[in-house]
């Protein structure tokens, strides 16, 4: 993996490993008050409820993942022992996690990561509490940031190619339907990012991580272009946009670089 594939890399992954270890062994955990625990578990149900609503009980969201992501297509990689599916006829919830949050993080969308994470931090009786939980339960507020690590790569523009390049046209009540629900997961993003920042009093979502904006700053040129050459890639291929079975071919190499491209840009994946 990314983490142990170089000598240098791989030491410095075992320096942090180790030095984690030692902090949680001789640190004193906080624990969490009652007050905390009952806003925890109020966050829990409403997220978990609207991501069930979006996910499992929105019909158009099925058609819209696999129009908008790579999804039919990471079987093609030559990566893992396991079929992308449990079920290759099932929907969403016959896809294994890997395969299900890998498809979302190549359009720059992650929705798995934060889809009801503002419905659920957006609660108003709670809104307070939150503030005080995130200064004083170090559990929380890593929790928080490593969501907005999650938003600080997302990027709503990109979502918004991909559907437009890719939305089918067969019918314009589907096609309504479709970029209707793209607009509303986009939105939804965008609201994510401003509560996440309200709640923890930062300015951005690097959360004051100068390294990390830094490595944001220097990869996303190239990320970009790849997503933006992998939607065109992807709506030749759907479309039947080439000349010859070579031409296809070799369309379908492309998209595969970009896969491996883009996952190796945003690090989230080994």
């Amino acid at each position: 993996t990314q983490n142990f594939g170089h000598e240098s890399i791989a030491q410095r992954t075992l320096d942090v490993y180790t030095a984690a270890v030692l902090r949680e062994k001789h640190h004193t955990t906080t624990m969490p008050k009652p007050e905390w625990r009952a806003a925890m578990d109020a966050i829990s149900d409403v997220s978990c409820g609207h991501y069930r609503h979006i996910v499992r009980e929105d019909p158009s969201f099925v058609p819209y993942f696999r129009a908008v992501t790579p999804e039919l297509q990471l079987s093609a990689l030559n990566v893992g022992s396991r079929p992308a599916k449990r079920n290759p006829k099932g929907g969403v919830e016959s896809l294994r996690a890997i395969p299900w949050i890998f498809a979302w993080s190549q359009t720059r969308c992650h929705l798995p990561a934060w889809l009801g994470v503002n419905k659920g931090l957006g609660l108003e009786e709670y809104q307070a509490t939150l503030h005080d939980m995130y200064e004083g339960w170090p559990w929380f507020r890593e929790l928080v940031e490593l969501i907005a690590m999650i938003l600080a790569k997302a990027d709503s523009t990109i979502v918004e190619n991909y559907d437009r390049q890719l939305i089918p046209g067969s019918s314009h009540s589907q096609k309504d339907d479709l970029f209707s629900l793209g607009e509303r997961v986009r939105a939804e993003l965008q609201d994510t990012q401003r509560t996440v920042l309200r709640i923890s009093g930062q300015h951005d979502l690097n959360m004051g991580n100068e390294v990390l904006k830094r490595e944001l700053e220097v990869r996303s040129p190239y990320l970009d272009s790849l997503n933006v050459l992998q939607a065109e890639v992807m709506r030749r291929l759907q479309n039947g946009e080439y000349e010859s079975e070579e031409e296809r071919n070799l369309l379908q190499d492309c998209l595969l670089i970009t896969i491996n491209g883009v996952a190796a840009g945003l690090k989230n994946s080994g």
